[in-house]
């Protein structure tokens, strides 16, 4: 790293609308050669902290991005680059968003390293390093945990370094994990209320939780690791301040703050140039929104279909994927297109899986519509007098297949429309056909109304569903599976009533399951529950690969992706499907050693390249 001054320059940093957020890169390094003079110095550097775990390089947006990239359940064009290859869980050690994501937690890590030291030398009192350390650590613990989680083993580094070019070897995920406990168990004497935005007492137990639980499922010390977790979550559970909100569609507004599901959330601005939320400029669907969106990467068809055939009706299935919206003419379009006619219509907007437009057919074969658009009580027409014909949505007959996690080509072969007529070629729009149209968007980060490519969106890094649902683990592992399904009705019965009237799924599961039903039972509801956020990588793998292989069967299983899938190596074209380790010449497909590697991203190859204590040889399984 570079040997800069650390210096602190109130005009550096910003607090916008209660985010812990910088104006610009600060001129802040790893020299810890100053030491705080005042309070309100600290507090400046320990905001600048906060503010590279907000920017582009983290939770900003690659910690969004190349998460649900590499997840198994992210789409976008099957090109062969960087974001292509991740999509097909494919991963290069030159990722371009793999080695942001490194480069980002480690930023975090050296920040913190730098605050502590300096903190320590500095003549404030005991309470104030006690607080301001805590915070510093738990920003710490929670880099570091991102990493292992994403990398395993990682060179541990907690002592302010200005140095480039030092050998630092990976450290067993083990003295990581002890690592992250200290810094979380520290973070535990904090103040137990803060800003929003900020880490508090309460936010570290609910972490150490989910840290004893992860540590757990790895087979480390796995009984003990288990009662720690049960312990940490009763706590929380029984005495902090968290609850579910009621409704699931108030966790993603914009800019929501003060929700008391929210464990520890990151705040964005709009007006930041470093701090601003990139989500809705890479995920919302192209010329949706009053900004620049691209829509470049979307929900696989299959982990729609996990959610739509698993719960029919479920609110919070309009909530997570994006399927439709007003049209507009471009991006940076304030607003929407006219309407066609008197009343909106498909006419008017854009549709995505698992719909398809069609028109209400012809009465002749002069292609007059039987059904036009009427505008002011008159038939639309061209300029050669023929009639705009009115367009509907039509959804995939999810009650006709025999398994609605998955489409049936057969069944969609021989469906009928409303009026008797054969609509032959459903299967082929939604499987052989290419085009844009046949994979719905995330939906948690769009903003309709984004400034440019900054959305008015925080984020909730580790929100309370997410720990009821882990505790339900907890406790389904320790015997006491009654209460773990107790605790999963918990949040079922939120999603339930989060629509405008209250929703028969998702159903409330029996208490007289059997251990292993409610497993695998908790392992899909945490997918459900956290598509389209941070969760979707953590979440299929957080099990191990055994439940991981589970996770992606859903996708290599697919008919309408297997067909999709199939059609890319006789066409080439990139708007396809992919199916996991089968390629133009057959391959293995969902073998041990391909979910293996997929259970961890590669060390990118600019550390192994910068870091003398790496070698290729050092790499993850695979890679």
């Amino acid at each position: 790293m570079k040997k800069l001054t650390y210096y602190i320059l109130s005009a550096v940093f910003a607090v916008c609308n209660l985010s812990s957020c910088l104006d610009e890169d600060p001129i802040y390094s790893q020299n810890s050669s100053v030491i705080f003079s005042t309070q309100s110095n600290a507090e400046l550097a320990l905001l600048g902290c906060y503010g590279y775990m907000t920017n582009s390089a983290a939770y900003g947006q690659m910690m969004q991005e190349a998460l649900i990239l590499s997840s198994g359940f992210g789409w976008g064009q099957r090109n062969v680059n960087d974001d292509g290859r991740m999509l097909s869980l494919e991963a290069p050690t030159s990722a371009s968003p793999i080695k942001t994501v490194w480069n980002g937690q480690y930023k975090v890590i050296a920040e913190t390293n730098a605050f502590l030291t300096s903190l320590e030398k500095s003549g404030l009192s005991e309470s104030v390093k006690v607080q301001m350390g805590g915070e510093a650590k738990f920003l710490r613990g929670l880099a570091y945990y991102n990493l292992v989680m994403l990398f395993g083993d990682v060179p541990l580094k907690i002592v302010a370094s200005s140095s480039d070019g030092i050998s630092t070897p990976r450290t067993p995920k083990e003295e990581v994990f002890a690592q992250i406990i200290q810094d979380m168990k520290d973070a535990t004497q904090i103040a137990a209320k803060s800003a929003d935005g900020r880490a508090n007492s309460w936010a570290a137990k609910a972490f150490l939780g989910k840290v004893y639980y992860k540590m757990a499922c790895l087979d480390i010390d796995a009984q003990a690791n288990w009662q720690r977790a049960k312990e940490m979550f009763d706590d929380v559970y029984e005495n902090g301040p968290y609850d579910l909100e009621p409704k699931f569609g108030k966790l993603f507004g914009d800019f929501v703050t003060g929700s008391k599901e929210a464990i520890f959330q990151l705040n964005f601005s709009i007006t930041s140039t470093v701090c601003f939320n990139r989500a809705s400029n890479r995920f919302a669907p192209s010329q949706s929104t009053s900004g620049i969106a691209w829509g470049t990467y979307r929900a696989t068809k299959a982990i729609y279909d996990l959610h739509e055939g698993t719960y029919p009706g479920d609110p919070r299935i309009e909530l997570t994927f994006m399927k439709s919206w007003r049209t507009r003419s471009g991006n940076n379009q304030k607003d929407p297109k006219p309407m066609i006619g008197d009343v909106l219509c498909a006419n008017d907007s854009t549709y995505m899986y698992p719909y398809v437009k069609v028109n209400a057919g012809f009465e002749d074969d002069k292609k007059t519509a039987k059904e036009p658009v009427m505008k002011n009580g008159v038939p639309l027409v061209d300029k050669n007098g023929k009639q705009t014909p009115l367009e509907h949505a039509l959804k995939l007959p999810y009650d006709l297949f025999p398994d609605r996690t998955n489409p049936s080509i057969e069944v969609l072969n021989q469906f009928k429309l409303a009026d008797g007529s054969y609509k032959t070629d459903l299967a082929k729009i939604f499987s052989t056909d290419a085009g844009q149209l046949k994979w719905p968007h995330y939906a948690k980060m769009y903003d309709q109304n984004q400034i440019g490519t900054a959305s008015h969106k925080n984020l909730m890094v580790y929100r309370y569903a997410e720990m009821l649902l882990l505790m339900a683990d907890v406790y389904n592992e320790l015997g006491n599976t009654a209460k773990a399904v107790e605790l999963a009705n918990q949040v079922l019965g939120r999603a339930r009533t989060s629509g405008l009237m209250p929703a028969a799924q998702p159903a409330d599961w029996s208490a007289s399951l059997d251990q292993e039903t409610v497993r695998t039972k908790l392992f899909f509801e945490r997918i459900i529950e956290l598509a389209g956020e941070p969760g979707t990588y953590e979440m299929p793998r957080i099990r191990g690969t055994k439940y991981f292989k589970m996770a992606l069967e859903f996708n290599n299983k697919h008919e309408l992706t297997i067909a999709s899938s199939a059609q890319y190596y006789t066409s080439n074209n990139v708007w396809h499907d992919r199916v996991f380790n089968v390629g133009k010449e057959g391959g293995e497909g969902l073998s041990d050693s391909f979910v293996k590697k997929n259970m961890l991203m590669p060390i990118p190859d600019s550390e192994i390249s910068a870091n003398p204590g790496i070698t290729n040889d050092d790499n993850n399984f695979g890679y």
